[in-house]
């Protein structure tokens, strides 16, 4: 699933045509998060927004309440459903934000996850016009399942969400635009 080098010109293409594309990178603690991106044809303002309204209309999702919130730290109950192998599984968050820019995310607790972890990372483009959005994520069921069909899983999960996140986000600009012009 990692991207060779020698493609690396075709991902940065892929990407600017407006598709996703999906790699995996390694992290300092040895993890392996797999990575999904996209260009977002709206301002970092608009899919920072968008990224929190996306929570509320993911069909993974029964549920996303906040259980505490301090400044920029959130702690929050999910109920994930319609998950292979596992069905559904409720997970408390921790989420640690810097408005516009990022949000990380990892597992406290969870009655199937073992690990939960990854990172939305939102990078201005074209002068702030359009932004670049990553969603990273690297999980562990707490039962055996071989790395590389869970890899693969997860990044269908992550192109789908930041899909709807890019169609969301080009919708509300649209509107802003045609508001602005009138």
């Amino acid at each position: 699933m990692s991207i060779p080098a020698s493609a690396k010109g075709s991902e940065e293409e892929k990407v600017r045509s407006g598709s996703a594309v999906i790699c995996t990178e390694q992290q300092p603690s040895g993890h392996r998060w797999v990575k999904a991106k996209i260009l977002i044809h709206a301002p970092p303002e608009v899919v920072w927004e968008t990224v929190h309204e996306e929570r509320s209309k993911d069909p993974d999702l029964a549920y996303s309440k906040v259980l505490h919130q301090e400044n920029n730290e959130l702690t929050l109950e999910q109920k994930f459903v319609l998950l292979p192998v596992i069905g559904t599984a409720t997970c408390v968050m921790s989420n640690a934000e810097e408005p516009l820019h990022r949000i990380d995310y990892r597992l406290l607790e969870s009655d199937h996850f073992r690990a939960m972890e990854g990172s939305w990372v939102l990078t201005p483009q074209e002068s702030g016009k359009d932004t670049l959005l990553e969603l990273s994520s690297y999980l562990e069921l707490g039962f055996p399942v071989p790395r590389p069909i869970l890899d693969t899983l997860t990044a269908r999960k992550l192109e789908r969400r930041i899909t709807n996140v890019k169609l969301m986000a080009e919708r509300t600009q649209s509107r802003i635009a045609h508001k602005l012009s009138s």
